[in-house]
């Protein structure tokens, strides 16, 4: 609908643009008349202005004004209408399209929020979206919210360091935060206001922010996220990777980047009923039954079990680290709750 009022828009600055010339035309035929007094006779007489005429006007002269007014007025008010119905109509249909953007949001659970999106929270976009995981993004720039608006992203303006941004997010019923602005101090905030707020209501929040240094680091784990990253850091270290190492590089590119291919690496939660609590690894058939591999095993102490043995058993709450192809780790992951 906006690209047709915008379509009549053009369409009535070309009818005016056509008007003008037809009057500056006519006059122009007239020898007493130069170009810029043609012009200004034209002009003068459809904006209905009412200055005095150039040189005295033959009945030919009147008759003709007569219709250029007439047709004058009546391009104009098209044009001005077409104007006005494209702003207002776009106003409308951005109020319209926020308001079902938070009622959508407002019914969203166990999300993430993005804290800006910048070229880090593009790429977390990106990623997600390919994942299937729903997400909100806080933008604080107008025109970058319209145009996350504008790729489907659920999308919330303002600034995420203050507390009724973040309500309007959803972060009381998130299941995790990144604050990716580029500010080490704004990244500070949105992780203390973000703690602060769920402390109650969302205690098991999983904040991960992003620092240009150490000490930054340092200060926002103390302000309560869960992990802080330096993308410098982890830059270097995958350049160093692909130096040294290229094969395991390409690797786990092959399993992290999304290469085309069905093998990854995830992690699944033994849940408290799983008919696989308790068993060892050489009795649950994970190898042969779903062609899984175990990378290792986190037990809820933190303690990390790399290359698990056969006798290492599985509990409730057991964090498994895998490696296979989407489908079998989709049915071991419906075993394991």
């Amino acid at each position: 609908m906006t690209d047709i009022r915008f379509g009549s828009v053009m369409r009535g600055v070309v009818f005016l643009g056509f008007v003008v010339a037809t009057g500056t035309l006519w006059f122009s035929m007239n020898p007493e008349y130069t170009v810029l007094e043609a012009l200004y006779m034209t002009v003068i007489t459809i904006s209905t202005v009412g200055f005095r005429e150039v040189h005295d006007l033959t009945p030919y002269d009147q008759a003709f004004l007569v219709m250029l007014i007439i047709g004058g007025l009546t391009v104009i008010t098209y044009t001005l209408s077409s104007v006005g119905h494209l702003i207002i109509e776009g106003s409308i249909q951005r109020y319209v399209g926020r308001q079902k953007m938070l009622r959508e949001i407002d019914k969203l659970k166990n999300h993430y929020i993005i804290c800006g999106h910048g070229r880090m929270g593009q790429i977390l976009c990106e990623e997600l979206r390919r994942e299937g995981v729903p997400f909100v993004v806080i933008e604080g720039d107008h025109e970058g919210a319209d145009r996350l608006g504008e790729m489907h992203h659920l999308v919330v303006e303002g600034d995420a360091t203050e507390d009724e941004v973040l309500r309007k997010a959803g972060i009381n019923r998130a299941k995790g935060l990144v604050a990716v602005v580029s500010s080490n101090v704004d990244n500070l905030y949105i992780t203390l206001s973000a703690r602060e707020m769920c402390r109650q209501e969302n205690p098991d929040l999983y904040i991960l922010a992003r620092a240009t240094d150490k000490a930054a680091g340092q200060k926002i784990s103390r302000a309560g996220a869960n992990r802080v990253i330096s993308p410098y850091a982890i830059g270097g270290m995958r350049i160093v990777q692909a130096l040294l190492r290229p094969t395991v590089y390409d690797f786990v590119e092959i399993t992290t980047q999304g290469s085309g291919l069905s093998l990854k690496f995830e992690e699944l939660t033994v849940g408290p009923n799983s008919r696989l609590d308790g068993v060892a690894l050489k009795d649950s058939s994970i190898r042969e039954e779903f062609n899984v591999i175990v990378i290792a095993v986190k037990k809820p102490s933190g303690e990390m079990v790399f290359n698990p043995g056969p006798d290492v058993s599985l509990q409730a709450a057991d964090v498994v680290i895998t490696l296979g192809d989407k489908e079998q780790i989709g049915r071991l992951a419906g075993a394991l709750r």
